[in-house]
């Protein structure tokens, strides 16, 4: 099926200006550098800008956001708590109109060795590549049934997890590797 007859795409606010923390902001903001490729938004232990601009369309839970100048990363907004979120004109929007998907597995999709190489097909060049909306909503994608989707999406869970895993215990076993190092003789 084509992305269009999946959900509908806007693009994030365009700020008149480069983007600053305001704390006394009532809206917080999801920056480009804070969408990875594996499908998270990640602020890296840092607080989230904020700015005093209410959104007509404020982030809503379960839409998904893509990236799409420069790379190609996508991830779905379930920021917790009440608090208005906006994200910046250099992030898509896709707001799910049917039950046939869920937005985890259009994220995963997206970020797919597959998605990834569909999204480089469509991109355009400036000084930075990217991607047209009326391109992506023409871009086919796959749509199993709802429980193959679920299942892909925890196979790609689990695997984040393990990696995860095995990235602490190689520090571990690296730390003590180090501290055995600085006892010997």
């Amino acid at each position: 099926m084509q992305i269009k007859d999946l959900c509908t795409i806007r693009v994030g606010y365009s700020f008149r200006s480069r983007v600053v923390d305001d704390p006394d902001g009532v809206t917080k903001i999801v920056q480009p550098k804070n969408i990875s490729s594996d499908g998270t938004i990640n602020f890296n232990g840092s607080v989230p800008l904020k700015t005093q601009v209410i959104p007509r369309s404020p982030l809503k839970k379960g839409e998904i956001l893509v990236l799409n100048k420069g790379r190609f990363a996508a991830a779905v907004f379930n920021m917790p708590g009440n608090e208005t979120w906006v994200t910046t004109a250099s992030v898509m929007v896709f707001t799910l109109t049917t039950q046939k998907v869920i937005p985890e597995y259009i994220s995963l999709y997206l970020n797919s060795t597959k998605g990834q190489r569909k999204l480089s097909s469509l991109q355009e060049f400036s000084s930075i590549p990217f991607v047209k909306r009326k391109n992506i909503e023409k871009m086919e994608i796959p749509v199993p049934s709802i429980s193959k989707q679920k299942k892909l999406v925890e196979m790609n869970n689990a695997i984040s997890k393990y990696a995860e895993l095995t990235n602490k215990k190689s520090q571990i076993l690296r730390n003590l590797m180090n501290s055995e190092l600085e006892i010997s003789p």
